[in-house]
């Protein structure tokens, strides 16, 4: 193991060094050696201080003094990510040094004896790789959060869309409502959402936990537009649906506006749903009085084709009546016998014109109902 001995640094090699900003190092060692570096590193742009403060950069520890590893346990965790590099000064650097060193959280060593434009240049390189590890870390931490933020997105607009799908074969209000109530649930919101329809406005509540001041803040801020915030709640309206939500992340500006997007896309999908509800409600009522409509026509067809074929075998029944008496009566006129052929065949000719005109209406209103009970199954399926 071998330590790091800037003592031959070649002569210039900190030329310029007045010309970089100073440099905060915390010193945790005798007060000997602190008096001989303060007054040689502070011309050379490093403020050497005895307290470990906020401005300091790295803190440099001499660890042959017997409080100094004592004083770093106190101050410092070992595995603190957020602590200042510790830069140790070997007197010896032999391996046990070394190790006692590396043991207590030393980044970087260096041993005596120094000169003190070689320290600075070791300070001042540890610094600027601490500055560079850190921007490295701020990156790495903005990167992961919006890595995390995308994938959360993703969830919850994959959560939605399960929502806009399973939607579709919800039955009644109290489905599609109870169904949106838990995708919301799923968001870590807590909201209640009312259904408006022509026969009033059904209201659902989170857990079936009744709350009748937010059902009178939905219906009151039915006239206030489309979203209506009142602290941390808010009211998305649409024409059908009214939700409301009671826990807005308002310490998150960047999640309420997600939130707000979120329920939006929600409401709008119940709202369609409804809506189609409410339609497929007004076809099977439009549907169910046609086909009462078609019945009844068809029952009154039906006993009209019963009156006319009635009225037809009474009609036959006396004609044929008629026919048999004439029959009778015409030996009392003294009619020839071609007269009598000739009377005879006209009213035989005029009873079967009768008959086929009864036949032919009958068959028409047969047809007719025929026809109208295929409409009725039609409307029925």
């Amino acid at each position: 193991m071998s330590g790091i001995d800037l003592w031959d640094d070649e002569p210039g090699a900190n030329d310029g060094v007045s010309d970089l900003p100073a440099l905060q190092v915390a010193f945790i060692g005798s007060e000997m050696l602190f008096a001989q570096w303060q007054a040689s590193l502070s011309e050379l742009g490093v403020v050497l201080t005895p307290l470990v403060t906020n401005d300091c950069s790295l803190v440099l520890v001499e660890e042959s003094y017997a409080p100094a590893l004592e004083q770093l346990a106190e101050q410092f965790s070992v595995n603190d990510a957020q602590r200042p590099p510790f830069l140790f000064v070997l007197d010896h650097a032999d391996e046990a040094q070394c190790l006692r060193a590396f043991a207590a959280g030393a980044d970087e060593y260096v041993h005596l004896p120094i000169a003190p434009e070689a320290l600075v240049a070791r300070l001042r390189r540890s610094a600027q790789v601490l500055r560079e590890q850190k921007a490295l870390k701020v990156q790495l931490d903005e990167s992961s959060r919006i890595a995390f933020q995308a994938m959360s997105l993703n969830a919850e607009l994959g959560r939605i869309l399960q929502f806009m799908e399973s939607s579709f074969a919800c039955e009644d209000f109290a489905q599609v409502s109870q169904l949106a109530l838990s995708a919301l649930a799923e968001l870590g919101l807590h909201a209640s959402v009312g259904v408006f329809h022509p026969q009033g406005l059904e209201y659902f509540y989170e857990e079936g936990i009744e709350r009748p001041i937010e059902r009178e803040v939905v219906e009151i801020a039915r006239n206030q537009g489309r979203i209506a915030d009142f602290g941390p709640r808010t009211v998305v309206n649409y024409p059908h649906v009214g939700l409301l939500v009671r826990n807005m992340p308002l310490e998150d500006p960047m999640r309420y506006g997600v939130i707000k997007d979120h329920i939006c896309f929600i409401a709008n999908a119940m709202d369609a749903r409804v809506r189609a509800m409410l339609n497929e409600q007004v076809a099977r009522d439009r549907a169910v009085r046609i086909q009462a409509t078609a019945s009844v026509l068809q029952q009154m067809i039906g006993e009209m084709e019963a009156a006319k074929l009635e009225l037809t075998r009474v009609s036959t029944q006396e004609l044929e009546g008629m026919l048999d008496n004439l029959h009778v009566e015409f030996s009392q006129l003294c009619l020839t016998a071609p007269e009598e052929e000739r009377l005879m065949h006209l009213l035989t000719e005029s009873s079967e014109r009768i008959n086929h005109l009864f036949k032919s209406t009958a068959s028409q209103d047969k047809s007719f109902q025929t026809l109208l009970g295929q409409v009725a199954n039609t409307l029925a399926r």
